[in-house]
Formats: C-alpha cells, structure tokens, sequence
C-alpha cells in the first residue's frame, strides 16, 4: 500500500472517530438518580458560647432600648474598639457596627434628623446588601424630596406633551409634506382641548400637596415650614376648584339624564367648594323643584282608590278568566266587555287582555300589534296605555324588537363608521358648547374625508360586535322557544356562534335545530369537547379542574376529547396530593441554602450539571402535603423537555423545618434585594409553610380549598436570561407608519415620566 493510500485511510479512520464521538456526545444519556438523594442532616453541634462581641451588642441592644444616648454612645464605642483588636489580630469583623448605628438612629425622635443620619450612615461601605436597600427606601421616603419629584414630572409632562404635539406632526410629514398643515393644526388643536380639560390641580400636585402638609404637620418648627404655606395655600385652593368642576360635572349629566336626587347631591357638593356658584345654584333649585313634583306625582300613583261597592258579572268574568290563565275565555270575555261598552273607560283594559291572549296563543305579531295600537294611544295618560308602551319598547319583554333594533344598530354603526370616520357620533368632547366644538373639530374633517379608501380597505376585516343582538335572541329563546321567530333566532344565533368559534354554544343550537346532519352535530359535538377540555386545562386549581374534567368526560362520552378528559382525570386522582408546591431547580441553583446542609441537605451531585450521576430535573422538588415531596429527575433521555422521572419520599420533621425557613428567608432576601422579584400572594401556601415550620403537617388538610399549587422559581425563570430595563434617556426615537395616507416618519419624543404606584390614591 503506497503511503497515499495510508494517508487517505488514516483520515478515513479519523472522521469515523470525530463521527462517532460526535453521535455519541449528541446521545448522551442521563445516569440513574442516586438511591439516597438526600444527605444526613449535620448537627448543630454544641451550644455556641458567646464571646466579647456578643456581649457587647447585647450591651447597645439594652441601651437603645433604654432610651440612653450617653450610655448607647459609650457602647458603640466598645465595640468599634473591638473591631479594631480583631482587625489587629487578622480577624474579620463582626459586623455589627452598622447594626448599632442603624439602632441608635432609630431613637431619633425627629423623622428629618433620623434621614440625615441614615443618610451618613449608608456611606459606610459594610453595609450588609439587604440592609442597604431598607436605608434607601428610608431616606428616599423624605415628605419634600418625594414632593419635589412629583412637581418635577409633572413639569417634564406638560413640557414633553407641548413638545410632543410639534415634533409629531412634523416627523410624521416627511413622506407626505402636503398634509403637515392639517397635521400641525390638528395636534394644536388636541393640545388646546387637553390643556382646556385639565384639572386645576393635576393627580402628581396633589400628591406633591399631600407630601408637604405631611411635611408642615411633622415639622411646625423648621423655617422650611413656612416657605410652605403660600404654596399650600394656592394648591388647596386649586383642589377645591377641581372638585367643584367634577361635583358640577355630574349634577349636570344627572339632571340631563332626569335623575333629580342625584343631581340635588351633586350640587350641593359643588356648593360646598364654592358657596356662591351661580351655575351649581341653578341645576340645585330646578332639581329640587322638578324632585319635589316627581315626588307629588308618585305619591298619588300610590294612593289607592276606593273600590266600588259592586263589580259588574262581566268585569267578574274577564278577571277570572285572567286568573285561570284560560286564553279562550279571555278573548271571549274581552269581545263581549268590547261589546257592551266600546267607549267605556275599561275598553283598554279589554284591548290589553286581548294582547295578552293572542300573545299566549303564540300569535306575537297580532298581540305586538295590538300593543303598538294601544301604546299609541298614551296622549292622556290613560293606564293601560302607559303598560302597553311600557311592555311594547321594553327589551325584556320585546326581545324580538329589542334584536331588531341591535342588528340594525350595528349595521348602521358600521355604515356610519364607513362614511363619516370618528365624525359618526359629532366632534370630540371638549367641554364647551356643542357648535363651539364643530368649529374647533372642522380642520379633521379634511383628514376623515381623506382615509375614506382606507376605510373601505379595512371594512372587510373588522371584526363586528354583534353581542347585543346575540343577548336579545337567546332572550327571546328562553321565553318563547316555541315562538313565531324562534326558528329564525335560532339559526342566526347558530350562524353567530360557529362565527365566533363557540362550539359549545353552537352545539345547544344545532341540536334544537330540525334541519341539521347527524354528521354536522357530531363535528359540532367532538369541536364543543375540545374546548371544553382546552378551557378545562387552563384552571390552576387542580380541585376545581379535576371537577370540570369529569364533567368534559360526562358530558361528551363518544368523542375524543371527552375519552382524553377521563383519562387525564383519572391520572389526576391516581396522582392527589393536598398540596403541590414546587420548588424548581433553577431557584434551588439560585439559593444554594435551600438545598444545601441548613435547608433540604440534597445531594451535591443532583446539581452539580452532570448527567452521568443523576441530576436533578427542571421540575426540582414539590411539597405534596403532609411531610412527603416529590423530586423530579432528568429520564434516561438526557433531555429536560421529557416528562421527568418522579420519586417521593418522606422527610422528617426537623429536615421539614429547616427547608420552609430557609425557603422564605432566600424569598425575603430576593425581595430586598432585587427590585424586581415578586412574591404573589398565596394564603394556602402560607398556612401549610406555617405549619410546616410549626410541626403540624402529621395530619394534612385535604380539602380541596386548602391547597395551593405556587412555583418558587428563580429570577432568570420569571424574566429570562436578559431583563428588560427601561432607557435611563429622556427622549427616545419613534418611527411611526399611518394607513390613512400610507405616510412613513420619524421623529423624536420625550418620554412621559410614569405614575406612581399609589397615584390612583389621588384620583
């Protein structure tokens, strides 16, 4: 063989070596989890002794407690000076001294003096990373430095949106320089009618106005006191302005709306702002006058008459036909009473009974019609009139009307949309006089007249809303299913579930409906169980999802979802656990202590990231009640994404204890230390981690409201290995497309500062 060909063979050799190594590194399987995957808990050992630094914070603990300054200075001494001899010594230091300052701050009896020496004191730099984070909060929650920011984002909003409404515009022209004009004036125009609507008092000057009587009310003393009151003043002055605009702004819409009382409280609400009001005067003595006529009227509705003496046979005959709900008699009685006195003042209750029994005979149209008549015949007030019209345009007792009147309504609001754009319901509201807000609103009309292609474009693919008809034709379903229009409500609610995908909905329908394929209902039938099962999987309590997923199995026997249903409740009752709290292994990973010797004492190996010797699976430990939990560990596969491999144990006691303290201390120490960790509220995950801390967990609650299913995961878990962080620069740059006129621009915007947590406080 020539040294050619060994050379060809040799590379030969080794790219089946790479190709084999390469297969089987790709086939790496995971060794079997280790038979005791929990260490012996270590001991604690003997009693700790303390020693001089002990005894020392014990010292400053008793004189901070005492309220002794001198003393608690001359201990704070001692242990600086036990400090320095450990440092001389080679030793680190105790730790302690932040400690006692931290203490000896908090006897500070001015809330002003205990910020400034918070203030000296996180200049240490031995402050513990928790305890940090506390001082900052302490010295940031300073009533004039909390009011200061509020003043100055409110100053960089009405600057920014000034800004905003220019550069906008003129970005947004670069494609389309013709429309700038209408663009510029439009954004004015918006501008104008956002500075108009303002409050006098915005929500962040309120708050600033709170944070400085706070100021004022704990420092009476501090000359910067003082310089506060003019500005209190002028602010609480604005707040009366602004609440007697709202209280003035709702006696208003309640009196155009006819509620009398309500507009009675409204105004002298407003009254009490501004005394003198002449607008909230007036709206007070038209309501009350106007109340006090509707009052009078009531009352005489409700007087009852004197009966006569006695009852006429035919009247007798028509209200006992009435009470025996016999329709034949009814008609019968009514003619006659027709008959016999046609202009008599009981001719409409007559003309109302034979409404009612057409109505029962299912003759809707004849008995609608009758009412429509006498309902027309309400210029005198006579009252069966006033029923007929009452039950007439009444969408309970009218579906069918009531669905009329919706579907043409959504049509016509669609028509309206396509023809007249954001014009269809008037100009914007700018609270001023109506042809006031034409006039300013005109400049748009150029712009709605120019998108009407695009409007035509789009139609097609809105969706429509047609809900209001859909309530009105299953109303008129549950009263009348047997009605004149009941088979045309029914197949235009079957159109509009299958529409919308409502498989459920569409199944009642078509099962009620006489001309559908048994082939279609089973469709309907197998697409109703899927959703049910989907909606079904969504439900976090297990209790609350095992009950929906016998009833998906009940419910829908024949079809596929329905056997999918049962078996995955059946899985469930197999696996029961009154708790499932789970811990998984990034959070494990996140807080070694958890897992470590002091909390769960797990094997080093389950973490250590070698799947040669067992690893611990991304669903990591979960706590099913009771002292049993559940580990999970990576399948023979190797790979994360197949079902674990799941072995329970139970714990003891002590191992128990130590795994929910050290539990919640990594959580409290993630929440003061991360400003976004969260730490949702769980009160069943409380009591059982209470109790399992107390020792009470030999007797599980296994109802099925006591359990919770929480998931303690780690921070890359919750936000990914790259958190999202807002830019720290004012402005930021926009690119920004219009289908109207098929415009492209850029331009620049201010970024608006955002609310504060507790801004809806200020409202």
């Amino acid at each position: 063989m020539t040294p050619r060909h060994l050379n060809g063979a040799l590379r030969l050799r080794l790219w089946l070596l790479f190709l084999g190594s390469g297969l089987c590194f790709g086939c790496a399987s995971a060794g079997p989890p280790p038979q005791h995957a929990l260490q012996p808990l270590p001991s604690l050992g003997s009693p700790v002794v303390p020693d001089d630094a002990d005894h020392a914070a014990r010292d400053m603990a008793e004189a901070v407690l005492v309220d002794d300054t001198a003393l608690a200075q001359h201990r704070l001494a001692h242990l600086e000076a036990l400090d320095a001899s450990r440092r001389d010594q080679g030793l680190a230091p105790s730790g302690l001294i932040p400690f006692a300052l931290d203490a000896q701050n908090a006897t500070l009896p001015n809330a002003r003096d205990r910020r400034v020496a918070t203030r000296a004191l996180l200049q240490r730099r031995d402050i513990p990373k928790a305890m940090r984070t506390r001082l900052d909060e302490e010295v940031k929650d300073d009533p004039l430095l909390l009011a200061g920011a509020r003043i100055h984002d409110e100053r960089v909003r009405r600057f920014g949106r000034a800004a905003n409404a220019l550069m906008e515009p003129v970005g947004r022209s670069i494609t389309s320089t013709a429309l700038a004009p209408y663009r510029l004036a439009s954004s004015l125009l918006g501008l104008a009618v956002a500075e108009h609507q303002e409050d006098p008092l915005t929500t962040r000057e309120r708050q600033a106005l709170a944070q400085w009587k706070q100021y004022v009310e704990q420092n009476p003393d501090d000359p910067r006191s003082l310089a506060l009151l003019d500005r209190i003043r002028r602010a609480q002055s604005a707040w009366y302005e602004t609440q007697r605009n709202h209280a003035l702004k709702h006696a208003s819409d309640a009196f155009s709306s006819r509620s009398w009382l309500l507009a009675t409280v409204f105004a002298k609400r407003a009254l009490e702002y501004a005394p003198e009001d002449a607008k909230a005067l007036r709206i007070l003595h038209q309501a009350q006058e106007r109340g006090n006529d509707w009052a009078r009227r009531r009352a005489r509705s409700l007087r009852a008459s004197k009966a006569p003496e006695t009852v006429a046979p035919i009247q007798r005959g028509l209200a006992v036909a009435l009470l025996a709900g016999d329709a034949a008699a009814v008609e019968r009685e009514a003619h006659a009473l027709l008959a016999r006195e046609p202009d008599d003042r009981l001719a409409e209750e007559a003309a109302f009974c034979l409404a009612l029994a057409a109505q029962e005979r299912g003759q809707d149209a004849a008995a609608w019609g009758r009412m429509k008549k006498l309902a027309g015949e309400d210029e005198g007030g006579q009252n069966m009139a006033r029923h007929a019209s009452s039950a007439f345009y009444s969408p309970q007792q009218h579906p069918y009307r009531a669905f009329k009147l919706a579907r043409r309504g959504v049509l016509a609001k669609r028509l309206g949309w396509l023809a007249f754009g954001r014009f269809q319901k008037g100009p914007r509201e700018m609270g001023l006089p109506r042809p006031l807000e034409w006039l300013l609103d005109a400049p748009s009309i150029v712009g709605v007249a120019a998108s009407l292609p695009n409007r035509l474009l789009r139609m097609p693919f809105l969706k429509v809303d047609w809900d209001a008809p859909a309530v009105s034709a299953r109303h008129y379903l549950e009263l009348r299913p047997d009605g004149a229009h009941s088979q045309e409500l029914r197949h235009w609610l079957l159109g509009y579930e299958r529409g919308r995908g409502n498989a459920i909905g569409a199944l009642k329908l078509a099962e009620g409906e006489a001309g559908e394929s048994e082939g279609e209902i089973a469709k309907l039938r197998e697409a109703a169980a899927q959703q049910s099962l989907k909606g079904t999987l969504r439900e976090k309590k297990s209790a609350l999802r095992l009950h929906l997923l016998r009833q998906v199995a009940r419910e829908y026997p024949q079809t596929k979802a329905g056997h999918e249903a049962g078996t995955r409740a059946r899985k469930a009752i197999e696996s029961f656990s009154p708790q499932r709290i789970r811990i998984t292994r990034g959070f494990l990973k996140e807080n070694p202590a958890v897992a470590g010797p002091m909390g769960l004492a797990l094997q080093p190996t389950l973490l250590d990231g070698s799947l040669a010797n067992g690893e611990l699976h991304e669903e990591g430990v979960t706590l099913l009640g009771g002292r049993v939990i559940e580990l999970s560990f990576v399948p023979a596969g190797g790979r994360n994404a197949d079902p674990p491999k799941r072995r329970r144990e139970q714990i003891s006691q002590e191992r128990m204890a130590r795994l929910v303290t050290q539990l919640e201390e990594a959580s409290h120490k993630t929440l003061l230390t991360d400003r976004d960790a969260r730490f949702e509220p769980d009160p069943d995950r409380d009591l059982f981690l209470e109790r399992a801390r107390l020792g009470l967990l030999d007797h599980p609650d296994l109802r099925a409201s006591a359990s919770s299913e929480y998931t303690f995961k780690s921070m890359r878990e919750r936000y990914g290995i790259v958190r999202s962080r807002e830019s720290i620069l004012p402005v930021e740059l926009v690119l920004k497309g219009s289908f109207t006129d098929l415009g492209l621009g850029a331009f620049p915007r201010i970024r608006m500062p955002k609310a504060t947590p507790d801004a809806f406080l200020y409202k």
